[in-house]
């Protein structure tokens, strides 16, 4: 599985926070008070994610490393209020936090051992994954939130080997959900089909992958009709 080899799952993550540090260093101050194109969220919002993402990522990382149970989070709320109270972090901190933090969890993606990575750690919605899971989750969060800071990232700079990660990964919850919609989509190298005879959906990964996690409304897709989908993560 593409999302458990480590070597291109990390080239991802690294290429993915390379465009993600250019997008921040190219806003003003100012605009990171502006709004992001996710709801409710500034673009600080954003960014504090990405910093206090990346600190819950490490921490899986350490579980991995020294065995001790190490979750993201030690409660349901901590995510949220980390969140917002990061966000009000003076800009000059925000930034550096977020560069720090990242710079932080790719030394602790080079410290893992290859039998490290085989062990066995939990998401934050309580799912058991393999530490060999942590870079592509990282990966996920720097691209897309590249996009979210609605700070000139386009979606047809989403690499296409990991659009088509991602389209796979997100089928793949999508059909074990009990909201599954039904649906066939294609591209130039592949198809998917979750459900019977859904509507097909055609385009390159990067805009299926866009579409699937809602950060689009079918830009760039060839369709008769667009099935709604639920919400993914």
């Amino acid at each position: 599985m593409i999302r458990h080899d480590v070597e291109r799952t990390r080239d991802w993550m690294r290429s993915g926070t390379e465009v993600l540090g250019r997008a921040v260093d190219s806003l003003p101050d100012a605009d990171l008070d502006g709004p992001s194109a996710l709801p409710d969220w500034t673009r600080r919002h954003v960014v504090a994610h990405l910093a206090r993402n990346a600190e819950a990522l490490g921490r899986l990382l350490a579980w991995a490393r020294t065995g001790v149970p190490t979750p993201m989070y030690a409660g349901p709320d901590q995510r949220t209020s980390e969140i917002e109270s990061s966000a009000r972090f003076d800009v000059a901190r925000l930034r550096g936090e977020l560069t720090d933090t990242a710079t932080a969890l790719d030394d602790d993606v080079a410290a893992l051992t290859g039998a490290q990575w085989q062990a066995t750690v939990r998401s934050a919605r309580g799912r058991e994954i393999p530490a060999a899971e942590v870079p592509w989750m990282r990966a996920r969060e720097v691209w897309l939130h590249a996009l979210d800071l609605d700070a000139g990232v386009d979606v047809a700079q989403l690499p296409p080997a990991f659009s088509l990660a991602l389209v796979d990964d997100v089928v793949e919850f999508f059909a074990a959900g009990p909201d599954a919609p039904a649906i066939r989509m294609s591209c130039s190298e592949r198809t998917w089909s979750i459900g019977v005879d859904g509507p097909l959906v055609q385009g390159e990964p990067a805009y299926l992958a866009a579409w699937l996690t809602g950060r689009s409304e079918g830009e760039g897709l060839s369709y008769v009709e667009l099935p709604k989908l639920p919400s993914w993560l």
